[in-house]
């Protein structure tokens, strides 16, 4: 594990620090947990939708995408 020193607005901090003690975890573990989520999120390489190839009446080849990331796509396409 790397370790890392970053700086949070007093806000973030103590809303993670709530979350720690509600949850009796650990306020690093949140954090790695939340960088994970946005790593997979955000992150990760997703295929456009016009690549997905799916044929009627047959089921998709791959995973297909979550709503959000559908939506992520077309508002992306129209701020271009």
């Amino acid at each position: 594990m790397k370790t890392i020193s970053v700086s949070v607005s007093e806000h973030d901090y103590e809303e993670f620090r709530r979350a720690s003690q509600r949850k009796g975890r650990p306020i690093a573990e949140l954090i790695r947990e939340a960088m994970g989520f946005y790593r997979a999120e955000k992150l990760a390489h997703r295929e456009p939708l016009r690549d997905l190839p799916v044929l009627a009446g047959h089921r998709p080849r791959r995973r297909l995408p979550a709503r959000t990331e559908v939506y992520d796509e077309i508002f992306a396409r129209t701020r271009k």
